[in-house]
């Protein structure tokens, strides 16, 4: 999607993180790629604690630290703020777009002319109304971008005056092409369900484990968790507790590419039961463009991507709901009842990088009108 080379460029200034294949980070690579193909000028400043040469390099306007403690790397870091500050000033942006709330993008706000438009995403669902950093943003910038749909409902019923607040999704890695699940006959054969995320404290796993341990057929699934974090070794010992050993297997990193999305084609069922603090996980949206259903907890915008669509189970954070949907997923990949390619079209209709593209371009378009007068 080109824009009007008969009008002048807008310059589009983005911050975001890059350190890590998070949900976050992976949006911020992907609306890079977006502005940049679209042909806007598109300057970008990183947040990474990494020594590695960030992406983007040749638009690079500053790298910003993350997380930092003591005297002297937090002085490191308001002088790599500064520099970054500075340097957005004299690329006069028209919009500048902080992917995901930060102290930082904040800070940027202040270098920024006053017709400049700028943008925050936020990817966390029901916040407080006297959440800190949300009060904030909605200080320094002019609009507040929520990731799906629900999260606007939810402020709409909150807030008294939602002017500035509107939805803008985030893009998800574009799928491989050629790479669908096949439908396979069960009825037999071990079930293979996968998990794909950050091991945290957030996820719900230990109540997957005790509602896999609980089924009474559970000696023919196989779980495998493809990630790391925090709580790996608390979740070790859960499986240990529960006697999961041959049944969970804890894989570490995903690969990228083909190889991840031939990897998550080859599972029968992904399981995501999160129980606080998400937004619209990305890993749905891989799962169903190649085919795989899934079963999830209703926290969040997870919803966005359940409703009138039959290949996935939406359930309540609790264990019981969590054991009742695992026995309900189980039951329907056996029974063949899941249609990949009817999940594909699902995605390709409400989710695709077509789909997403245009409601972005319209922001771009207009930014005023987008969160000021229409919803």
């Amino acid at each position: 999607m080109n824009i009007n080379n008969s009008t002048p460029k807008k310059r589009i200034l983005l911050m975001g993180h890059v350190d890590g294949l998070g949900g976050a980070q992976t949006a911020y690579r992907e609306l890079f790629d977006f502005v940049n193909k679209a042909g806007y000028d598109v300057k970008i400043i990183n947040i990474t604690d990494d020594n590695k040469p960030p992406f983007g390099t040749d638009v690079l306007v500053g790298s910003v630290e993350h997380k930092v403690t003591g005297a002297l790397p937090k002085a490191k870091k308001y002088n790599s703020l500064l520099k970054a500050g500075i340097r957005a000033k004299f690329f006069r942006p028209d919009i500048f777009v902080s992917v995901g709330l930060s102290n930082s993008s904040n800070f940027i706000t202040r270098f920024l002319a006053n017709d400049c438009f700028k943008i925050a995403q936020d990817f966390i669902a029901n916040r407080l109304v006297d959440d800190e950093i949300w009060c904030v943003s909605r200080n320094n910038f002019n609009g507040i971008a929520l990731q799906a749909p629900s999260m606007l409902n939810y402020w709409q019923s909150t807030l008294s005056n939602i002017s500035g607040v509107n939805w803008l999704p985030c893009f998800p890695e574009p799928p491989v092409k050629g790479v669908l699940r096949v439908k396979k006959q069960l009825q037999q054969k071990q079930i293979k369900l996968a998990y794909f995320g950050r091991l945290a404290g957030n996820k719900g796993l230990p109540l997957l484990f005790k509602a896999l341990s609980s089924l009474p057929d559970s000696n023919s699934l196989v779980l495998d968790l493809w990630g790391k974090g925090e709580e790996e070794a608390n979740l070790r010992k859960v499986v240990n507790e529960l006697d999961l050993e041959a049944k969970v297997n804890f894989l570490g990193g995903y690969p990228a590419k083909k190889a991840g999305a031939e990897l998550m084609a080859s599972y029968d069922g992904l399981v995501l039961t999160s129980t606080e603090m998400e937004g619209l996980p990305l890993i749905l949206l891989e799962s169903m463009a190649y085919g795989l259903p899934f079963m999830a907890t209703n926290i969040g915008a997870i919803r966005d991507c359940c409703i009138d669509n039959p290949d996935t189970i939406l359930v309540q954070p609790t264990q019981d709901d969590i054991t009742i949907g695992l026995s309900v997923l189980i039951a329907r990949i056996r029974s063949n009842d899941f249609d990949p390619s009817r999940l594909r079209l699902f995605y390709e209709q409400k989710f695709s990088h077509e789909v997403m593209a245009s409601r972005w371009k319209e922001c771009f378009d207009d930014p005023k009108q987008f969160f000021y007068e229409s919803r």
